[in-house]
């Protein structure tokens, strides 16, 4: 037998990063609010070597052909639509192409094509202005701005819109600055009172914000511009009331504004430079509907999404409900920590989102109150309230929760749910609800109606949906992760805590198959298992998973193994709560 030895071969390994296309577009200025005429495009060099761009040509969405001009690594070069508007516009900017492009940047998004002088492309991508697109970036005043500009142009989180008002060309954009933020927002009240917005510096020095402007919505962010001199203190607060904005229907040339509840709105904060010119966006929220007197607020204060607070917090201890002569009381309000959440009456109590095998996802709603809930608006039975986001379900009017009461939402017949799972009869069941709950996790709402718009309004009629909780849950830490497909539920440990925080959530642990240990002798079976000492169980036993689930047995609080005679056919064993 031969064997045939092959001579040796050299391979030559080339990384995948020098084969990468060395030029990326690391900021877009499609839509200027003024004039179309300040578009630019900004590119880089991102290898690690000098590229000389000579011959190189826009071929789709603009067109341009570069002239003999190098980039070194890591340097950029802009290519503008009117090389004299922009030089008026960007003094500083250093590295700008010798001539403008011809054409214009879409504003609804288009493909951009640059090719090299061989003819093969160096990038192709389609930036858009939906979805995940930064929205700011449309016409509104920001560019659009890669985060990575070596990463994959195609994907919209890797871009965001510059926090330089008209962008920063030639430059790296700072990104985010958080110094004055939007603290709080009441945008619900019945006259005499009024809205109001709360600023909050989470800086360790004073800040002047005079000449600064605060307007809704984003897309009008020039309206109401403050006053100057006024200074918020480290960690300070300051308020601003509706009366300062003017009139909701100002005059033509009036800069006022009012915010909508019935539909939510939107609140933007824009610093300036010592010439009143905008420079900065520092912050910007978008909330939806409200209900009357209820604020929403940053908890804790400065950071995190905008939550329903249990009190308006300005710095004054006037409510929507008192009598209209403290209106000025109100308005003396400088702004002050943030209340804690608004939380029930009624929440969410238990969530099966990934259940064991041939076993059944449900919600469970809990009142929590000491009177009963009804589910619908008493003067428009009509408005009822729902369960929104990855399921959708809409409750039967005349619907009421009493104290203490719980009811499970489910996606099937609630008869078939019923004998399926063993629910007694005096728990109700409603369903089915359309949609599933996500494994991985995903986010689940629970509104309810307000009145309908009076009419002689312009959306008389519309009944705006008031937020009552909110729950964005996870299969992964710091979420419980024993309840991803192992029986077990998410069980809230105090209905009275903030339910959006995973802090507020256990695994409704004596649901849990995994926590059932069993052992054999011979004789009998023993059952152990890990339980809450406050918390009595139930051993059910069935001759098939997923078959008729019968009693075994009632233990009291604080068991944590029982035994049972040893069975002579297959047999499966579970524990619930009663």
């Amino acid at each position: 037998m031969r064997f045939l030895i092959p001579s040796l071969v050299t391979l030559a390994f080339v990384s995948l990063s020098s084969l990468a296309n060395p030029i990326a577009v690391s900021e877009i200025h499609y839509a200027p609010p003024t004039e179309a005429e300040e578009e630019f495009i900004e590119l880089i060099n991102t290898s690690t070597s000098t590229y000389n761009l000579a011959g190189c040509q826009f071929t789709t969405g603009i067109t341009y052909t570069f002239g003999n001009v190098s980039l070194a690594p890591g340097q950029r070069i802009v290519v503008c639509r009117d090389r004299s508007l922009f030089r008026a516009r960007y003094p500083d900017v250093a590295n700008l192409a010798a001539s403008s492009f011809s054409g214009r940047l879409s504003d609804d998004g288009e493909v951009l094509v640059l090719a090299a002088a061989n003819g093969s492309e160096l990038f192709r991508f389609h930036y858009g202005i939906d979805g995940a697109w930064p929205r700011r970036a449309k016409g509104i005043g920001s560019s659009l701005e890669a985060i990575n500009p070596a990463g994959n142009p195609q994907d919209p989180t890797n871009w965001r819109p510059s926090t330089e008002y008209g962008g920063s060309p030639g430059v790296p954009g700072v990104g985010p600055i958080r110094q004055i933020v939007i603290n709080e927002i009441l945008a619900h009240t019945d006259p005499p009172f009024e809205d109001a917005i709360e600023l909050h510096n989470v800086t360790s020095q004073s800040i002047n914000v005079g000449g600064w402007y605060l307007s809704s919505p984003m897309s009008r962010p020039l309206r109401y511009r403050i006053p100057a001199g006024i200074v918020i203190p480290p960690g300070g607060f300051h308020v601003f009331y509706q009366y300062q904005f003017g009139s909701p229907t100002p005059a033509p040339g009036d800069q006022a504004f009012a915010l909508n509840s019935a539909y939510g709105d939107e609140v933007v904060l824009l610093s300036t430079d010592s010439s009143g010119v905008p420079r900065f966006w520092m912050d910007d929220i978008s909330f939806g509907p409200t209900g009357n007197g209820i604020s929403l607020g940053r908890s804790p204060d400065g950071s995190g999404p905008l939550i329903l607070l249990a009190q308006p917090t300005f710095g004054s201890d006037v409510r929507v409900s008192d009598s209209p002569v403290r209106l000025n009381e109100f308005r003396a309000g400088t702004g002050a920590s943030n209340s804690y959440a608004l939380v029930g009456p009624i929440v969410f109590n238990r969530i099966q989102y990934h259940p064991a095998p041939q076993s059944d996802e449900f919600i469970e709603l809990l009142n929590t109150g000491d009177s009963s809930v009804a589910l619908f608006d008493p003067f428009n039975p009509v408005g009822t309230w729902r369960i929104t986001h990855a399921v959708q379900f809409t409750f039967p009017t005349g619907i009421f929760l009493a104290p203490g009461e719980k009811t499970l939402v489910v996606p099937l017949q609630p008869d078939l749910f019923r004998s399926r799972n063993q629910i007694p009869e005096s728990t109700r069941i409603f369903g089915p609800y359309s949609g599933s709950l996500p494994d991985a996790g995903g986010r689940i709402a629970l509104d309810r109606p307000d009145p309908p718009q009076p009419f002689g309004e312009p959306d008389a009629g519309h009944i705006p949906r008031i937020p009552v909780e909110e729950i964005d849950y996870s299969a992964t830490a710091p979420w419980p992760t024993g309840a991803n497909g192992t029986g077990a539920a998410l069980l809230r440990r105090d209905p009275a805590q903030y339910g959006n925080d995973p802090a507020a959530w256990m695994l409704d642990r004596v649901l849990s198959v995994p926590d059932l240990r069993i052992s054999w002798d011979g004789n009998v079976l023993t059952l152990r298992w890990d339980a809450d000492a406050d918390s009595a169980v139930i051993l059910e036993e069935s001759t098939r998973l997923g078959g008729t689930w019968n009693t075994a047995a009632n233990l009291p609080a604080g068991t944590t193994s029982t035994t049972v005679p040893t069975p002579h056919n297959e047999r499966w064993f579970r524990l619930r709560r009663p």
